[in-house]
């Protein structure tokens, strides 16, 4: 065990070191893919995810949250703000010991889901041009969330009314107070996310630079690999690729469904000190994502017909 601990320590480290190398060579790149992580951020995350996060924290704090179904209030608010939302109200019930391990397994195999404003306004109308192609791609997205629920969680794990927490009254701490520790919370949860964002863009722009895939016609590879780490440039690349919209879908919508390494990185840092492991929380958004990407082509399929 101590041998194998060393061992992935000193991986660790030294890709680390390489990274921190890589970018004193490139700086260009460094420079340029933390550009554009800070303007998908600012632009398409803070706008949309911060209001809620600030409600949502407020929400929990003075104990409406307990009242509210367990089961629905995730993945209900999830679809209001998007990714990494489940993750994070998930996380608060699991730490408020309102479920147990196995129950917020279910929960996150069907409520980390992003909003229907991104999948058919920015993926669908702006990118694909196409708005039957965002409603497939909303439709194959929370129908596969429910297809992933019942396969991961199953049905009747969780009771609403777990806790019987009071209130918390405005003579114990002053609503100014708990709104103020809201919103500093979510700062920091808008920093990880940046962070996130930021690390695998960097990525994924040195991936394009390397100009393998596009000089060889594997275009719908690449937009697929740099959907894997970034969904939205993801996205962005393969709304770029020429083929016919019928096989773009089901690229697409894995992208979303799955979230990419960034949504996954993002949604593990609001699991903080849940029992959740990277790889299981990979497989759930895999088989989500997979699952969305056959839904997608046969609804989208019957659409164009």
């Amino acid at each position: 065990m101590g041998i194998y601990f060393f061992d992935k320590k000193i991986i660790i480290i030294s890709v680390t070191l390489a990274a921190c190398l890589y970018m004193v060579v490139f700086p260009e790149i460094t420079i340029r893919a933390s550009k554009t992580a800070i303007d998908i951020w600012l632009n398409s995350i803070v706008p949309v995810i911060m209001p809620f996060f600030i409600a949502a924290g407020f929400l929990k704090r003075i104990g409406v949250c307990n009242s509210l179904p367990v089961r629905i209030y995730p993945f209900a608010m999830a679809v209001l703000s998007g990714y990494p939302m489940g993750a994070k109200i998930s996380g608060d019930y699991y730490r408020d010991g309102q479920i147990n391990e196995k129950e917020l397994y279910s929960l996150l195999s069907y409520s980390m889901v992003t909003g229907p404003a991104f999948i058919v306004g920015t993926v669908g109308v702006s990118l694909l041009n196409s708005y039957a192609a965002g409603v497939a791609l909303a439709l194959s997205h929370y129908a596969s969330a429910v297809v992933n629920g019942l396969i991961y969680g199953g049905t009747g794990l969780i009771k609403t009314g777990t806790s019987h927490r009071e209130l918390i009254s405005s003579d114990n701490q002053s609503y100014y107070n708990i709104l103020t520790d809201s919103i500093l919370e979510t700062f920091k949860s808008m920093a990880i996310i940046l962070a996130y964002i930021m690390l695998f863009m960097i990525i994924c722009v040195t991936v394009s630079e390397t100009g393998f895939f596009s000089s060889n016609g594997y275009e719908y590879g690449e937009a697929l690999i740099t959907g894997i780490m970034e969904m939205t440039v993801g996205c962005g690349k393969m709304s770029a690729v020429d083929i016919n919209t019928l096989y773009l879908i089901p690229g697409v919508s894995f992208m979303i469904s799955f979230g990419g390494l960034s949504v996954l990185g993002q949604s593990m840092s609001m699991l903080k000190n849940c029992p959740v492991k990277a790889p299981a929380l990979m497989k759930i958004k895999f088989s989500h994502g997979l699952i969305s990407a056959i839904i997608s082509f046969v609804i989208y399929k019957l659409m164009v017909v």
